[in-house]
């Protein structure tokens, strides 16, 4: 089961914000670039009750799912200084691919983001497009979040993070998995 735990955090990452093409780790050979100052960076999870869902549930055989879940950013900090004003937000997103509790192909997605200051108040929006077309199992730990802000708070910068389970994913492989809880971190890039 730590194979689909893995698998479905994946897709739930990939569904989020997609991984940009491209992103594997950088041959041992190539320089190592300087990592860069986030100009902002936020904690992840889904809100108690409104888990990510997928329809139809994730199954062994894969085919068409719809996905789409809510996340609350918040403890958001900007190390770069450009965006100290954001302090949270409520990530929508939906998503769609050929899907099953092994992996995902032809993955497509956006999500909207909206900003919050320190007293709660509406501090702007953004819009985020997918750049990631497929995933396979790889360690939740190091799933990758990413695309692209195309529009509003933020634009141009990329999104990338990580995401964990927080509910049982070990009926995936029995029944399905209709739905998922999960938790991580999110940055925002030059």
């Amino acid at each position: 089961m730590r194979r689909t735990a893995s698998v479905v955090t994946s897709l739930v990452a990939t569904a989020v914000l997609p991984t940009p093409a491209g992103a594997a780790p950088a041959p041992t050979h190539a320089p190592m670039a300087a990592p860069r100052a986030a100009a902002l960076a936020c904690r992840a999870a889904t809100p108690t009750g409104r888990p990510v869902t997928f329809s139809p549930k994730l199954t062994l055989r894969p085919r068409h799912v719809n996905i789409t879940g809510t996340l609350k950013l918040t403890a958001c900090t900007s190390p770069d200084g450009s965006h100290q004003r954001l302090r949270s937000a409520t990530l929508t997103m939906k998503g769609s691919g050929q899907a099953s509790c092994s992996g995902a192909s032809n993955i497509t997605g956006t999500a909207t983001i909206t900003w919050h200051d320190a007293a709660g108040r509406p501090a702007g929006t953004s819009a985020i497009a997918s750049t990631r077309r497929s995933i396979s199992g790889y360690n939740p730990g190091d799933a990758l979040l990413g695309g692209t802000v195309t529009r509003g708070v933020l634009t141009g910068r990329r999104v990338i993070g990580s995401a964990t389970p927080t509910s049982d994913v070990t009926s995936c492989a029995t029944g399905g998995l209709a739905t998922l809880h999960a938790a991580g971190t999110i940055r925002f890039v030059r």
